[in-house]
């Protein structure tokens, strides 16, 4: 006998819904240790011969782009760009001075004479003291702006090579640096688990109390161990790990849907 119709519908959308459910994906404890491939860091060079006045960023510790690796002394530069100011005011005066007396003389029937002459050298020359100022004092400003070292991209300081009041050197080696998407996760997971994680795979990388996580994607999977009881991941990180450098941190993996 056929079903009333009443209940067919209900049915059917039990069906659908029973099938395109798909099981959660299962988070999978490892152990997580993030490292740098070799030739994979780089090193930031200063542009000036200044002071170390601080160095705020913590070695081996994830550092977002912008924030602040080392902070320079720019004590000297100020001074000289408030001198540099004075010197630009005064230049400005002179020369609209100048110009002021220079119009007068030229308004007289001598204003070919060597004194107008004169007078036109000296407007010269003084336009030409302001624009060595304006340069000066845009020079100034740009240096005090970029003296500090800010971090070009998420990553990692993995030393640095100066201390704290040590005058730097001009276009040398600062510090040593590492982008974080430069970065890899080396990672385990049991054989028997490992079916999901497959190359070309994203995941996502949590901390054991799960209040910290980051995406990846799995770069190569490989069994590992006497036996091959584990699979052994090599993971990019697609966003800044919370991962120190180097440290083993408890993790857990879950493939992203």
């Amino acid at each position: 006998m056929r079903p009333p119709s009443s209940t067919l519908l209900p049915l059917a959308l039990l069906l659908l819904i029973l099938a395109g459910a798909a099981p959660a994906a299962a988070a999978v404890p490892s152990q997580a240790r993030l490292v740098v491939p070799p030739g994979s860091e780089t090193t930031l060079k200063s542009e000036l011969s200044l002071p170390v006045k601080a160095l705020p960023a913590p070695l081996l510790q994830p550092v977002a782009k912008g924030a602040l690796l080392v902070e320079i002394d720019v004590t000297k530069l100020e001074k000289e760009l408030d001198g540099t100011r004075k010197t630009l005011v005064r230049a400005q005066a002179e020369r609209r001075r100048l110009a002021t007396e220079r119009g007068a003389t030229s308004s007289t029937p001598t204003s070919q004479s060597s004194a107008a002459l004169s007078a036109a050298q000296a407007v010269a020359n003084a336009q030409m003291a302001e624009s060595t100022a304006m340069s000066d004092l845009s020079r100034l400003q740009t240096q005090i702006a970029t003296a500090s070292l800010h971090a070009p991209a998420d990553g990692y300081v993995i030393e640095q090579l100066y201390a704290v009041g040590a005058k730097t050197k001009r276009r040398k080696p600062l510090l040593r640096f590492a982008e974080a998407a430069k970065t890899v996760v080396e990672a385990a997971v049991p054989a028997a688990e490992a079916g999901p994680f497959a190359s070309g795979v994203e995941v996502r990388i949590a901390a054991a109390d799960s209040t910290k996580a980051f995406r990846g994607k799995v770069e190569s999977a490989t069994l590992a161990g006497d036996a091959g009881e584990s699979v052994a991941l090599r993971i990019r990180p697609l966003e800044l790990p919370f991962l120190a450098l180097d440290s083993v941190t408890p993790v857990t993996l879950t493939v992203e849907r």
